[in-house]
């Protein structure tokens, strides 16, 4: 035990927990209680992962040999730790948010997720098992879209209109009430940044785009007004292929949930099908996956939307959803990496967002 009462870390490489509680872990993960951990290495991130996401978290791999019965065997595992500010403050809650997902409610998912070894609930590191033979997203095919969206959409069937005993999980994000000042404040600084630093992008300074950025400052509550009077499930705030683990062989896996809110569906299926126009050509168009998960969930409440009243729910989705994940980035993002994305970004991103605006917010 150190000062605190905690058990002594593992310190050969900095690992955040003790080699008692990774044992604990690895025993009630491969049910066994005779399992020794004999071995803790690091090694490399497999190809399709990096070593840290969007949120600032940072991911380290792991090799270790443990002893089960006296036979020996290598198990391959992921740290996940919450990011670190400049101040060396570290941001616990963004590792809470996904330590409770794994710990409080992943028994509870129609859709599996990686096995949660250990972690810690006020420090927010996780460890989970490290799963291998992926297909990559740019090469899934659309029967993986396919699943990916019947997945989301069992999801939201599984938690419809639990918004109100969700709040028990009070980690969960709730981004359209409790956490809505934040977000507020987050876009008005963002959008001075973005107006008034002479370090601004160049690519940004058109006068409709900044007109844009004001307007959106000013109308945050018209923008999640309808959002709030939908209902409300669980989301996983970040779903999009590069969070989906897709075996070549087996049903697909759902990670990083440090997003994971209350809020109404439409926000996980804009943010998958923006995301992954984004960074991806996806085998099945944005029409075909959203006509099946609207099919889905008609035939799961017997009732679907009707068209006028999804497509203002889109628009309003999309563009908080531009508020939220673009505004921050684009104040203090540098020329030459907006350079890399600028074309594909005023396609998938500004264009729409500047006729949803003048659809459904006028001046």
């Amino acid at each position: 035990m150190d000062a605190t009462g905690k058990p002594k870390l593992v310190e050969e490489q900095n690992w955040p927990f003790s080699r008692s509680e990774l044992t604990a872990g690895l025993r009630r993960f491969l049910a066994s209680n005779s399992l020794r951990v004999r071995d803790i290495q690091p090694t490399p991130l497999p190809n399709h992962i990096v070593a840290s996401d969007s949120a600032g978290t940072t991911l380290r791999a792991m090799s270790v040999v443990v002893q089960i019965e006296g036979e020996e065997q290598t198990l391959s595992l992921l740290l996940k730790e919450p990011p670190v500010t400049a101040r060396g403050r570290v941001l616990a809650a963004v590792g809470q948010r996904e330590y409770g997902v794994y710990r409080k409610i992943a028994k509870l998912l129609p859709v599996l997720v990686p096995g949660f070894i250990a972690g810690d609930e006020d420090d927010g590191w996780i460890v989970l098992e490290a799963v291998s033979g992926l297909r990559p997203p740019a090469e899934w095919t659309a029967d993986d879209y396919r699943e990916a969206i019947l997945n989301i959409a069992a999801m939201h069937e599984r938690f419809w209109g639990a918004g109100e005993a969700l709040t028990a999980f009070t980690w969960l994000a709730r981004p359209l009430d409790a956490d809505l000042d934040a977000t507020i404040n987050a876009v008005r600084e963002s959008v001075r940044r973005l107006t008034m630093n002479e370090e601004r992008l160049p690519a940004l300074t058109d006068e409709r785009l900044l007109n844009l950025f004001v307007r959106l400052s000013r109308l945050v509550f018209a923008v999640v007004l309808p959002l709030q009077e939908e209902e409300q499930t669980l989301v996983h705030g970040d779903y999009w292929p590069g969070n989906i683990a897709r075996p070549i062989d087996g049903r697909q896996m759902v990670f990083d949930w440090q997003r994971a809110g209350i809020a109404p569906a439409i926000l996980d299926l804009v943010g998958f099908m923006q995301s992954t126009r984004m960074s991806l050509e996806p085998a099945l168009s944005t029409d075909e996956m959203i006509r099946l998960y609207r099919e889905t969930h008609r035939q799961a409440f017997g009732h679907d939307w009707e068209d006028a009243d999804f497509e203002r729910l889109w628009d309003h989705a999309l563009v908080r959803l531009f508020m939220v994940n673009w505004l921050g980035r684009l104040a203090t993002m540098k020329a030459d990496d907006y350079e890399r994305i600028r074309e594909r970004f005023a396609a998938v991103w500004l264009e729409p967002v500047l006729a949803a605006v003048e659809r459904r917010l006028p001046a």
